[in-house]
């Protein structure tokens, strides 16, 4: 359900969504034929699996902005991703208009994903 209401006001904004992925082991081979200039990761409360995902990601699309979404306001969970590979980290929680405004953000600017440098 938050998977389609936020592809729907994407898509309203005028970004252009590649996919849904509704299993995150699917990420990396969905996400690595598509190419995309951004990644939205929805962590789960399960394990590490999903901070090695972001990993695997980065390492196979060091060119795509990724934006880790994350269940409450668990420090580790912040830092996890961070460290694991992640731009930007946000709770699923976070207002809509704040998602989107970090989307355009990092969209807009073209943040250069390696050095994190407006290019």
């Amino acid at each position: 359900m938050m998977r389609t209401a936020l592809s729907t006001t994407l898509s309203a904004e005028g970004m252009f969504v590649l996919a849904e992925i509704a299993d995150n082991r699917d990420a990396l081979r969905t996400a690595s034929d598509l190419t995309p200039d951004l990644i939205l990761f929805s962590v789960n409360d399960v394990g590490l699996n999903d901070f090695e995902r972001i990993s695997a990601l980065r390492q196979s699309l060091p060119n795509a902005l990724i934006i880790v979404l994350v269940t409450g306001e668990i420090r580790s969970h912040f830092q996890s991703a961070l460290e694991y590979g992640a731009h930007l980290v946000l709770t699923k929680s976070t207002p809509r208009s704040e998602l989107l405004n970090a989307l355009k953000k990092m969209l807009v600017k073209k943040i250069d994903p390696v050095t994190m440098q407006v290019n």
